[in-house]
C-alpha cells in the first residue's frame, strides 16, 4: 500500500504530544502534575484577593514567577522546540512516500529514502492525528492520519498489528 502526505510543524506539534503520552503513566502524572500545581496556585491567589497586603505581594512575587517558568515549560517549550525542529529539518519538507508491505516500511522523501524490514520496528504509537512507527526508544517517523482514507488506516492498522507491537 502506498502512501503519500507532506509533514506540517502541526505534525510534529502533535508527534510530539502522542509521544510523550505514549504510555498511561507519563499521560496521567503529567496531568495529575498540572491540575495539582494549577489548584494549588487558585488556592493561593484566592487567598491573596481575600486579604491583600503589600507584604504578601511581595512575598508571593517569586511563587507566580514559578508559575509562568512552568506554563513556559510545559505548554511553551514543547511548541518552540518542534517549531525549530520542523524548520531546520530540510528532509521534513516537501512531499512524501511510504510504502508499506510485507517486508517492512519504504520511505522515499526529498532528498532522501530508506527501507526499513519490521523487524527493526520496536512498537508503534497511534496519536489523535498520527501513527509514530519507532526505531528506537525515542526515534520514530511520522505518518499522519490525514494521508489515510477510511478503509486505509483500518489496513495499516491491521498490517501494523502484524508486523509490529503497538504500545497502547
Amino acid at each position: 500500500m502506498q502512501i503519500s502526505y507532506e509533514l506540517t510543524e502541526r505534525d510534529f506539534r502533535e508527534a510530539y504530544a502522542a509521544h510523550r503520552n505514549r504510555n498511561t503513566l507519563s499521560k496521567w502524572a503529567r496531568r495529575v502534575f498540572i491540575w495539582t500545581a494549577g489548584l494549588g496556585t487558585a488556592l493561593i491567589l484566592f487567598g491573596f484577593l481575600l486579604k491583600p497586603t503589600a507584604q504578601d505581594a511581595k512575598n508571593l512575587l517569586p511563587f507566580f514567577g514559578l508559575v509562568v517558568m512552568w506554563i513556559a515549560i510545559l505548554w511553551l517549550l514543547p511548541i518552540w522546540t518542534m517549531r525549530r525542529q520542523f524548520l531546520k529539518q530540510p528532509g521534513a519538507h516537501g512531499p512524501r512516500t511510504l510504502l508499506l508491505d510485507s517486508s517492512g516500511a519504504h520511505w522515499r522523501w526529498n532528498g532522501g529514502s530508506s527501507d526499513i524490514e519490521w523487524k527493526n520496528y520496536i512498537r508503534t504509537v497511534e496519536g489523535k492525528n498520527q501513527i509514530l512507527l519507532y526505531t528506537s526508544p525515542a526515534c520514530f517517523n511520522i505518518l499522519p492520519k490525514r494521508a489515510l482514507e477510511g478503509a486505509t488506516l483500518d489496513e495499516v492498522r491491521e498490517l501494523l498489528r502484524q508486523n509490529v507491537r503497538i504500545s497502547k
